[in-house]
């Protein structure tokens, strides 16, 4: 599942969704990832050009799934979600896929000889 890797101008405001208790958890699927497989759940904010003051300005959040070393690699496992329950949704399909993208890199971009 390639998706294009986070640029530092995508983190500038951003922060990270902690998951504390596994009991109380109303995204489980998130939970899981985050807790037992070292993903972070990214709460980003979309930027759009305004013609007007001729900059990007802050539109609205998103959330995606990535590693812990984002700030280095820009690794994604998601697409940009508008919800914390559109990320789980997607989570709960593409659960496999996400755990093998972030345990093994994804094969199509490795350098096999």
């Amino acid at each position: 599942m390639p998706y294009p890797k986070l640029k530092s101008d995508d983190i500038l405001g951003s922060r990270e969704i902690s998951f504390t208790n596994r009991k109380d958890s109303i995204h489980p699927q998130l939970m899981r990832l985050c807790m037992d497989f070292d993903l972070v759940v990214l709460q980003v904010q979309r930027r759009a050009f305004s013609h007007i003051s001729k900059r990007f300005l802050t539109t609205t959040n998103a959330f995606i799934i990535t590693n812990h070393d984002y700030r280095t690699t820009g690794q994604i496992f998601s697409p940009w979600c508008d919800t914390m329950l559109d990320l789980e949704i997607f989570a709960k399909k593409s659960h496999v896929d996400i755990l093998h993208d972030h345990l093994f890199g994804d094969i199509n971009q490795s350098d096999l000889r």
